[in-house]
């Protein structure tokens, strides 16, 4: 994303959100550039067999997959701070380091999400359920949606530990026991034009399910509690998103 791109998304709630653009918005954004990516080497002459930019655009889109969610807790506290008091009695382990304190002196009320997001691991859909149920008591996840996340991820690893090529776990996971001794460290995964886009489809929708949900529980607390909020910037976390429930 160039700077002129950035400069016409930003708004006056730029500060609440990394990069000053709210995190469906990224997430969106990029999402697009890699399907581009994709479709515009599904018939490269020089790869006739395998679309060459699937493997590379699976492990883009995974990174910036986790990045949203983590981008979302952070600017869901920074509207709401307040999220932190049932936040830390479930986590006692959530802090902030008096040295974060003092390089953001000034300017730490409206980055303080980002601050405690920072310290947190958003990279499976268990770990993801677990900070959005004790910030908002919301999992994103269902059970099959989680088991099915769980899988992509696995391509991901090989794709990024292993070059792709099969490993001892990764066929055990599968539940191929019988390929182990043709496969194992000798076959890579394939992933096709159709099967990038499928996977793509999963994980745009699991965004949109993260970020309806969430702001849906921010704004319930904020009609519960009756004071003015900062309601305007809460509706910037579905800018981007409202396009597609229309």
């Amino acid at each position: 994303m160039d700077d002129d791109s950035k400069d016409e998304l930003e708004t006056e709630f730029s500060d609440y959100f990394v990069g000053g653009i709210p995190p469906f918005l990224r997430f969106e954004i990029e999402y697009h550039s890699l399907f581009y990516l994709v479709e515009s080497h599904k018939e490269d002459r020089w790869y006739p067999d395998a679309n060459p930019a699937t493997q590379a655009a699976l492990i883009s889109l995974v990174a910036n997959f986790e990045a949203f969610c983590k981008h979302q807790f952070g600017a869901l506290v920074n509207i709401h701070p307040e999220l932190l008091r049932s936040f830390s009695a479930k986590r006692a382990q959530a802090t902030i380091k008096l040295a974060d304190l003092v390089a953001l002196f000034g300017h730490i009320e409206d980055k303080v999400g980002f601050v405690v997001a920072e310290q947190y691991d958003f990279g499976s859909a268990t770990l993801i359920n677990g900070l959005f149920r004790d910030l908002l008591d919301v999992t994103p996840f269902s059970k099959d949606e989680g088991e099915h996340f769980d899988q992509i991820l696995l391509k991901r690893h090989l794709l990024v530990h292993h070059a792709g090529f099969y490993t001892l776990h990764f066929l055990k996971e599968k539940s191929l026991p019988h390929r182990i001794k043709q496969e194992a460290f000798r076959s890579a995964i394939k992933i096709g034009t159709e099967d990038y886009h499928q996977i793509g489809d999963f994980i745009f929708g699991m965004a949109m399910k993260v970020a309806r949900v969430t702001v849906k529980a921010v704004k319930r607390l904020f009609e519960a509690d009756g004071r003015p909020h900062h309601t305007e910037a809460l509706r910037e976390c579905l800018r981007g998103l409202n396009d597609y429930l229309e």
